[in-house]
């Protein structure tokens, strides 16, 4: 049966994708590429049948189902998912999210309340009307999220400081955060699809090197700069220590998103 796969059109899925774009794995699904947000909405309205999403379609859409053991997700610092701030985070009174992901837009807000109680005003940009991280506020941070992020750092070097969310997790929880898993729509496309994801990925990460340059010339990065990013700021397992912070960060998201609809009841 022919499926219809979602993806990001960020360089940390390629090892998660490239087999079965390139003609590497023999397989019948069309793969369809687009943002984490716009991904999580057409799972939840069933317009593709599995997608590389933000795990907070999760909680958005109980009914979906993960595929276990493949997913995006960092043990320590990410390089691509980066607070650009000034001052301390604890005194940063407005952050401007990154419309393309609700799960960094929720564990920058979670990492904001544990750093303080202070109030914080969180504001997603519309038409691109966010502060440039070179001229930022005073008290005010911008989170950058996916290529945008890597560029940020590897390219020109901004002149505000920047938090790296992976590496403050970790620190913050001593557990490794998880960004994207595979999600579908039903345990049955679940379970059709798992041992050929799970193929791809493997394929991926034995043959790295064979497809890199490729890379690093799709993404207008430096070689060396794709293969230290997918080597060491990227796993894509999702054993029992991602598991445990994937738990985690769920309890605090929840507890995050119920305490927002509370203070908007008020």
């Amino acid at each position: 049966m022919a499926l219809k796969i979602g993806c990001v059109p960020y360089l940390n899925a390629e090892p998660l994708i490239w087999p079965l774009e390139n003609g590497v794995i023999e397989h019948p699904h069309s793969i369809i590429r687009a943002v984490p947000s716009d991904l999580v909405k057409m799972l939840g309205g069933e317009d593709i049948d599995c997608a590389l999403a933000s795990v907070v379609a999760l909680l958005d859409f109980p009914k979906l189902i993960p595929i276990t053991d493949i997913a995006i997700a960092s043990r320590g610092a990410v390089a691509s998912v980066l607070l650009f701030h000034n001052d301390p985070i604890e005194k940063l009174e407005t952050i401007w999210l990154d419309p393309a992901s609700r799960t960094s837009n929720i564990l920058v807000q979670i990492l904001r309340d544990r750093a303080s109680n202070t109030e914080c005003n969180f504001i997603l940009p519309e038409n691109g009307d966010a502060p440039e991280i070179d001229l930022l506020p005073a008290d005010t941070g911008r989170l950058i999220i996916g290529d945008e992020a890597l560029r940020c750092v590897y390219g020109n070097k901004p002149a505000s400081n920047y938090t790296d969310l992976g590496e403050l997790w970790k620190e913050k929880t001593n557990h490794p955060i998880t960004f994207a898993k595979w999600i579908a729509r039903n345990g049955d496309i679940a379970a059709e699809l798992k041992p050929l994801l799970i193929e791809a990925r493997d394929w991926s990460l034995i043959h790295l090197a064979s497809y890199i340059s490729e890379l690093a010339v799709k993404y207008e990065f430096e070689t060396e700069v794709v293969d230290r990013y997918l080597r060491m700021n990227i796993t894509y397992m999702h054993g029992p220590r991602e598991l445990a912070g994937e738990r985690e960060f769920f309890t605090l998201a929840r507890n995050l998103i119920n305490k927002r609809e509370k203070d908007r009841d008020v």
